[in-house]
């Protein structure tokens, strides 16, 4: 279960402490607020007026509460800058995980949200993304897989338009969706204004920092697109290169997130990594 800092609870959240939630509030953002109107009314107002040649005062106040707003709510729910300001205040004010116990067991649970990798195979060969795409699917019952996100390369993306057939021919109705290729864009948290997308570069295989960015981006984009939580997703990293297995290593090193691998032994079974945390205060931030 995720653990949010107490001073940040006490500011943002009003049950917890009535009395910090008021005093910011009403003190500190009212002043810092006073002094913005101020400055703007008194040394921009005129200029600004003047140069937009409007006469009425009250018109002119009307024209910029309006633009203000509309500009703040473009900010808040059409650009990810809420998201990558939020990511921000946790990684200063937040906790951090350390590990206190690894566990590996079989995994019988079904998630709604899988990450996978395509590699390349034979045609009639099972990918590990197939194997792992079928047990969560679980034969189209409830609770079942609702979307997959599949890492490609430049030579895996046409054996992802492969499998996606293969597992239509197999039963896999509309009630799941595929999301895969260049042409399936995320925005990027940790990078304000830029995208990527799920088919990953020939210079970039070998890259785990990027693959660990990839990794962030489609949680993010299944937060935001589909409104699935960490916890409902799962990734498997069975079938990718070394490098991006280990990426999705690192950016899943977190409380909330599941790995998942096929076993290499006897009849393939899935297997998922369970990790046990503790956190403690970040002392380095």
């Amino acid at each position: 279960m995720k653990q949010r800092n107490p001073i940040i609870e006490w500011v943002t959240d009003p049950t917890k402490n009535f009395l910090t939630s008021f005093l910011v509030g009403t003190l500190l953002f009212t002043i810092i607020s006073d002094g913005i109107s101020a400055l703007f009314w008194d040394n921009l107002s005129e200029w600004l007026q003047a140069k937009l040649n409007i006469e009425e005062l009250s018109t002119f106040r009307l024209i910029v509460v309006v633009v203000l707003i509309l500009a703040i709510f473009v900010l808040i729910y059409v650009t990810p800058f809420s998201r990558w300001l939020k990511r921000r205040l946790v990684r200063t004010f937040g906790n951090t995980p350390q590990t206190v116990q690894t566990n590996v067991r079989p995994l019988r649970e079904t998630f709604p949200g899988l990450i996978a990798v395509m590699g390349r195979t034979l045609p009639n060969d099972e990918s590990p993304a197939e194997r792992a795409i079928l047990h969560h699917w679980n034969g189209g019952q409830t609770p079942h897989l609702l979307h997959c996100w599949i890492v490609c390369t430049q030579q895996s993306e046409s054996s992802a338009q492969e499998l996606q057939k293969k597992l239509i021919d197999k039963g896999l109705s509309q009630g799941c969706a595929l999301h895969y290729g260049d042409n399936y864009w995320m925005d990027d948290p940790e990078n304000f204004g830029e995208q990527l997308n799920l088919c990953v570069a020939d210079d970039l295989i070998d890259d785990p920092i990027y693959i660990q960015r990839l990794i962030n981006c489609i949680y993010s984009d299944a937060c935001t697109r589909y409104g699935l939580d960490e916890s409902e997703m799962i990734a498997d990293f069975t079938g990718g290169t070394k490098s991006m297995s280990a990426g999705i290593l690192l950016a899943c090193a977190t409380a909330a997130r599941r790995l998942q691998y096929i076993s290499q032994l006897g009849n393939r079974e899935l297997m998922e990594i369970e990790i046990a945390y503790k956190l403690v205060p970040d002392k380095s931030a």
